[in-house]
């Protein structure tokens, strides 16, 4: 198989937020390569080159026909994860797809990291926004993701991704599940909870009112590197768990989602050398790097 974009999965996943869930799961196809060199990357098998990446090439249309298939099987929305670096291939795929009757929302599920002119470019196509906002510590941002405009430049494309939304008509939610909206993810790295509440400041004075909220405290490390961020320990510990909550209440933060600290488990890093990255009641797969279409079970 050859074309134009890498991909290593496509799933059903019934691990998202719940307005993207939905009853059958969000139709989450999972790209190789990244704009960003995390190096705590849970999805390090395919988003880190120097391994050699985990995925096959497909054209615009092979790839409208895997988002087909997961609306067939049932998808809430489809979820493209990590696909900015194949944007105008993108596109083109999901005019394909609207062309052969894709009728369900298209998520933008990414680093953050992308320009103005790729969120522009995207409007219109895409209907659901789920960026990240890492940090806003440059300094940070230079050492763990090799990105010190980082911070600038997933601030200035969240905003644009906000008023896209707002020049749309806004956030819809139909029986519960999210037809047009934004959801800003957060993951709080351990000992460094302070530049969270930086970045809870900053989504409140941006961007309240028009995105949710996702925090994220499970952290869970996947190599050295990983691990040497959270050297004191993998759990955030109570205290901090704590100064998080009364930032919420603090800058008036009460719609979205924060997650319950708990141990982490490897059992939720995702393994694509599987046919079913995930756990299989978390996870339905469809399309696999190495299998291509897989039956319906």
């Amino acid at each position: 198989m050859s074309g134009d974009m890498f991909i290593a999965s496509a799933v059903l996943h019934r691990g998202e937020e719940p307005p993207l869930s939905g009853l059958n799961g969000s139709g989450a196809i999972f790209f190789s390569g990244c704009t960003l060199g995390c190096t705590f990357c849970q999805n390090i098998q395919i988003s880190c080159p120097s391994g050699g990446l985990m995925g096959a090439g497909v054209s615009a249309d092979e790839l409208s026909e895997i988002m087909l298939t997961l609306e067939n099987r049932g998808a809430a929305n489809i979820n493209l994860v990590t696909a900015t670096q194949f944007t105008p291939s993108v596109i083109d795929a999901l005019k394909a797809a609207r062309r052969h009757g894709l009728g369900i929302p298209v998520a933008w599920n990414s680093s953050g990291y992308e320009s103005v002119e790729t969120i522009k470019s995207l409007a219109g196509i895409v209907d659901i926004w789920l960026p990240d906002l890492k940090t806003l510590d440059v300094g940070l941002s230079g050492r763990l993701f090799g990105a010190p405009d980082y911070p600038a430049a997933a601030a200035s494309a969240l905003k644009a991704m906000a008023a896209s939304l707002v020049a749309g008509g806004g956030t819809f939610l139909e029986d519960d599940i999210m037809r047009r909206g934004m959801i800003m993810r957060h993951l709080v790295l351990p000992g460094h909870v302070e530049t969270s509440i930086d970045v809870l400041r900053w989504y409140a004075e941006n961007l309240m009112g028009t995105a949710m909220l996702s925090l994220m405290v499970q952290y869970t490390p996947v190599n050295e590197a990983g691990a040497r961020i959270a050297s004191s320990g993998y759990m955030i510990s109570e205290a901090d768990y704590e100064k998080l909550l009364c930032a919420l209440e603090d800058f008036g933060i009460d719609e979205g989602f924060i997650q319950e600290p708990e141990a982490a488990d490897s059992k939720w890093i995702p393994d694509f050398s599987r046919l079913n990255p995930f756990p299989a009641d978390y996870s339905m797969p469809v399309w696999h790097w190495r299998e291509g279409h897989l039956p319906k079970v």
